[in-house]
């Protein structure tokens, strides 16, 4: 009897071990090390955006579709990119001896972002003999919700701004290779921008970087 009492004792305690060692295992299980979702974007393709209405012609995505908008003078452009929940929105407006002002209109904007940015980037673009001249601003940081602008001007007549969106709350650590495809996407916009009313033997537009940020 007192064998069998042993043994139901025993029993007990290897049973008693087994619960505790179930219960405190999440505790000291590992954590799975952090990731982010897998993206699969698409080649870069390319066709020509041309409306009527507007002065200027350009390359955009062929995965991307357009709307656009008359509203008190100016025309909204919505660049739209279904599979990235993504859109360039843009804005063309006339020149009316204000350029400064539009552009001091887009610094500000940017310096909007800066209290969520951790660093801004600009580059200039420069295209004398096309008259395509402009900046752009990649705006750097996990919660920006504008992670790139830019706008383009002849600088007498013409003004292009546009801003870069997305249709969900930004995390940009995990969209930033999105945020990078939509970019090169923007430079071939930018590379081949023409203005209707004006020729040019040398389609190439430099982008210059500022390095005094």
């Amino acid at each position: 009897m007192k064998n069998k009492g042993a043994i139901i004792i025993l029993w007990m305690f290897v049973a008693a071990t087994i619960f505790a060692v179930g219960c405190e295992g999440p505790e000291y299980a590992s954590p799975k090390p952090k990731g982010y979702f897998r993206i699969d974007l698409p080649e870069h393709s390319y066709q020509e955006f041309d409306v009527q209405k507007l002065p200027f012609t350009f390359d955009y995505a062929e995965t991307a579709n357009f709307t656009t908008q008359d509203t008190n003078g100016c025309v909204w452009i919505h660049l739209n990119y279904p599979q990235q929940h993504a859109a360039l929105e843009m804005t063309y407006l006339p020149v009316r001896d204000n350029l400064r002002e539009l552009m001091m209109n887009d610094e500000k904007f940017v310096e909007f972002h800066f209290q969520k940015a951790d660093d801004v980037v600009d580059s200039y673009i420069y295209d004398k003999e096309a008259e395509v001249y402009g900046k752009i601003f990649d705006i750097k940081g996990k919660e920006v919700a504008c992670p790139l602008q830019f706008w383009l001007t002849d600088s007498t007549e013409h003004y292009l701004r546009a801003s870069l969106y997305f249709n969900f709350a930004p995390n940009n650590d995990s969209l930033q290779p999105v945020i990078d495809y939509i970019r090169e996407d923007v430079m071939q916009l930018v590379s081949s921008f023409k203005w209707k009313n004006k020729k040019s033997e040398n389609d190439t537009i430099q982008e210059v970087q500022n390095t005094d940020n």
